[in-house]
């Protein structure tokens, strides 16, 4: 059946301005985003101030894959803070994870709490069409603020790093993949499992504890694929994210399979 992308849209603005009366939802997608574009590199000032080159192993870095292309042209001191900046570039990448995992928890089992849900399940929107509008509600607002958030923690860090480097730190290579790259496929992966989830769950705050247990594994990964990228190649980082790409679209198959409309409305009348 061929999807009506009037019909998507229009469920996707109905289902963002539900989300956004939340006062839950609003607050962390306010203050998470705060936190991780601002005040985490406003940090890199004061590391700088009490960071001395006699506390300095000049050891610890001399075998250090090089994280800048001028890696070799910094003394021990800047290298320590151009890893410790890319360190916390990697944390930031919980945000992409983090926003679906409250916008999607409200999204469907918000909706049941409110019984709302039921007249959207026996509407003549097909799954395919819920689906795609409950994606689209969750991915545009995080996808949106990640890179918005990104952007900002980027430049805040560039000045806070410029009058050590004599250079800007971002953008680079791998900051540019994760941020473009990877945070749309973990945020992709984060809603299809908050939907499945969701689905099950009795109430938002359940399927929230249930949904925050897909970030551990999710982080690991990217743990995983940054630590290869910086020991091989940036471009290893694009697999990464094929290996994401498939496991969304097996994500998908699964929620096509349970989204199960009598479930739906006979739990919501329970």
């Amino acid at each position: 059946m061929a999807l009506r992308l009037k019909k998507i849209f229009l469920l996707s603005k109905k289902e963002l301005k539900e989300s956004f009366k939340s006062k839950e939802v609003i607050w962390v997608i306010t203050i998470l985003p705060l936190t991780f574009a601002i005040i985490m590199p406003l940090t890199i000032p004061l590391l700088e101030m009490i960071t001395t080159e006699e506390s300095m192993n000049t050891e610890d870095f001399d075998n250090f894959p090089p994280l800048v292309p001028y890696w070799d042209e910094l003394n021990d001191k800047n290298k320590f803070l151009v890893f410790y900046t890319m360190i916390f570039f990697e944390t930031f990448l919980l945000l992409p994870m983090i926003l679906p995992l409250v916008i999607a928890a409200d999204s469907i089992a918000g909706e049941r709490e409110r019984k709302t849900i039921e007249s959207l399940i026996a509407s003549p929107l097909s799954i395919w069409e819920i689906l795609a509008g409950k994606l689209t509600t969750t991915m545009i607002p995080s996808i949106i603020i990640t890179y918005v958030s990104g952007c900002i923690f980027m430049i805040i860090s560039d000045l806070a790093l410029y009058s050590n480097l004599n250079r800007l730190l971002f953008p680079n290579t791998m900051a540019s993949i994760l941020l473009f790259v990877f945070s749309p496929f973990l945020s992709l992966i984060t809603t299809q499992s908050m939907i499945i989830v969701s689905t099950k769950a009795s109430g938002m705050r359940e399927a929230q504890q249930l949904g925050s247990l897909i970030i551990i594994p999710l982080y690991s990964f990217i743990i995983g694929e940054t630590a290869l990228f910086i020991l091989v190649n940036p471009w290893w980082t694009i697999v990464g994210a094929a290996v994401l790409l498939i496991c969304a679209f097996i994500l998908l198959l699964i929620n096509l399979r349970i989204f199960d409309r009598e479930y739906m409305i006979a739990t919501t009348r329970g």
